[in-house]
């Protein structure tokens, strides 16, 4: 049996913090003028996880104002959860043309 946490790699470090493939981030560092999605919503880690039309393969749960840090920590402590964010990431990386519309198109 094993007891130990699985430690996080790189895609599970890129959805927790936010950094990575994520408009929110790529604004914030002036690499993008939009930080939306291209279902025009705010294109934050917590979206294509939960709420993105474009990710529902990988939605969980989406958490409550009030229990969201609960929900960042019972998420990143369950190995499928984790699985289903690294299949996120690797997704948003693929398809960065279909989630992310042009610079201009969406402000």
């Amino acid at each position: 049996m094993h007891l130990l946490p699985t430690p996080w790699q790189r895609p599970e470090i890129m959805f927790v913090t936010g950094h990575g493939p994520f408009p929110t981030y790529l604004k914030r560092l002036n690499i993008r003028s939009s930080d939306s999605c291209g279902c025009g919503k705010l294109a934050n880690p917590l979206h294509y996880a939960t709420s993105c039309l474009f990710t529902t393969s990988y939605h969980l749960t989406e958490p409550s104002a009030d229990l969201e840090p609960l929900w960042w920590k019972r998420v990143m402590n369950n190995n499928n959860s984790r699985a289903k964010i690294k299949k996120l990431i690797h997704f948003i990386a693929e398809n960065e043309t279909l989630l992310f519309p042009k610079d201009g198109d969406n402000n």
